[in-house]
């Protein structure tokens, strides 16, 4: 008890006091409202005499007293196809049998079903990018009148993704094994009927200055195959952690990119809990220096071009990342390698050819975060909707996060861009002709035009 006391007036407690106030927006209110279409409602004297004289009132003016926003809930409404036949009485005076053409009438995404365009894209626009579960939409769709169960929402779900949704998931593949750099991480991920131990799903998107973002994601084992097969055929940077599954990528004319987050983050989980052990403490402490100085040499050079930034980190950040594994080297030899700070270290000298690897290219980054942060949308909606039940829902979610995700990244409404599909690609005649695809991808024109 003592000497916890003592401790405890040798390192005392720091508080911070915050003395500024943040500043209020001004017209933020006004701008807000401005933006929406307007609706008056007039407030007039139904008595026009005056109180005290009893003559009549004349009106001089108006004023808007107050604003205020109106909430307007969903509601279903019933439409009707009605297809109109028309006759041609000259050839059916010539022939046997009369002749009728029919009006051409747009396909619905699923037949015989409930399920229109606008209601299944709004039921994955809630769950995946909302984060809804499907027991919650089921109360939801029954509040306003239709008795729908979250086996049918999920059913539709794993329809459209089979017959249209999966034909853009592979045109959107071959487009990013285009790409020179690639990031990739991987996750767990439940599944409750799956035949495996433990299912996982990876990340793949394209990088920081690709000119079509794509995010994608896959859902299977943690075996290297699965990356293997994924990324067969491609060429170029891969930005991951060094899981050893990605190694042999690198005989495929892969170049393996290290992630500096994680060997800082490694030294900042060997930080002993206890203050005594000073010598442990400092050690970590300078690695993690080492790191936060070439993120900040990274975030002064993040609006120069690709070249201006090839160039800044060869005659900085190279000096400085030698310095480093030098150091790492060295320090390796006097710690235990059983030990966190023996961990940190041996991951960066096992993999310090992949740390040299980000100087080669001027568009390839110091950490793997752009994967970690795609991760977290999974990670978000693994929290509320808990689990997939089959391996095909898995998949179907897989496909399904990958779309909405590449829209959001092109800057359109996930909701419009996943209706518009729905909507759109019924009356495909092909779904194999990537030509005519390529019309539905997120950065093509139509897309553009029609779902900011």
């Amino acid at each position: 008890m003592i000497t916890s006391l003592k401790m405890m007036r040798t390192y005392p407690r720091i508080t911070e006091t915050i003395t500024y106030k943040r500043r209020k927006q001004i017209g933020r209110k006004q701008e807000i409202l401005a933006s929406l279409a307007g609706e008056q409602v007039h407030y007039r004297l139904d008595d026009l005499t005056c109180p005290d004289c009893r003559h009549d009132l004349k009106e001089i003016g108006t004023v808007c007293a107050r604003q205020e926003l109106l909430f307007i809930p969903a509601k279903l409404k019933r439409i009707d196809h009605i297809q109109h036949s028309y006759k041609c009485q000259h050839c059916s005076d010539e022939t046997l049998v009369d002749k009728i053409i029919k009006a051409p009438v747009p396909k619905a995404p699923l037949n015989n079903s409930l399920g229109s365009a606008s209601l299944i894209a709004n039921t994955i626009y809630q769950k995946y990018s909302l984060k809804v579960p499907a027991y919650r939409q089921e109360k939801d769709l029954q509040r306003l009148g239709l008795p729908l169960d979250r086996k049918t929402v999920s059913n539709w779900h794993i329809k459209v993704c089979e017959y249209y949704l999966s034909s853009i998931y592979q045109l959107l593949r071959k487009e990013l094994l285009k790409l020179d750099v690639i990031h990739a991480d991987e996750m767990p991920y439940r599944v409750l009927d799956s035949e495996r131990v433990k299912d996982y799903v990876w990340t793949f998107l394209s990088g920081k200055h690709a000119e079509k973002p794509i995010v994608l994601y896959h859902h299977g084992s943690r075996k290297g195959e699965e990356a293997w097969d994924f990324l067969d055929g491609y060429r170029g940077y891969l930005h991951c952690d060094q899981y050893p599954g990605y190694f042999k990528l690198s005989k495929q004319d892969v170049t393996l990119v290290g992630c500096m987050a994680h060997a800082r983050r490694k030294f900042f989980e060997a930080l002993p809990e206890d203050v005594k052990e000073v010598n442990a403490a400092s050690i970590a402490k300078q690695g993690i220096h080492y790191c936060d100085l070439m993120f900040s040499l990274e975030r002064r050079w993040v609006d120069l071009s690709v070249e201006e930034r090839y160039e800044k980190r060869q005659s900085e950040l190279k000096p400085l990342l030698e310095k480093f594994n030098d150091w790492c080297f060295k320090r390796s030899i006097s710690v235990l390698p059983s030990g966190k700070l023996g961990k940190a270290f041996n991951y960066c000298v096992n993999h310090k050819d992949k740390f040299m690897n980000v100087l080669k290219d001027g568009r390839l980054e110091l950490s793997n975060n752009r994967a970690e942060r795609a991760v977290k949308e999974i990670v978000m909606g693994r929290k509320n909707w808990l689990f997939s039940q089959s391996s095909t829902g898995a998949k179907s979610m897989a496909i399904i996060m990958s779309i909405l995700e590449t829209a959001k990244q092109n800057g359109l409404d996930q909701f419009k861009y996943i209706s518009y599909l729905l909507d759109k690609l019924p009356n495909e005649l092909s779904l194999s002709d990537n030509q005519r695809l390529e019309a539905y991808l997120p950065w093509s024109e139509s897309v553009q035009l029609h779902c900011k």
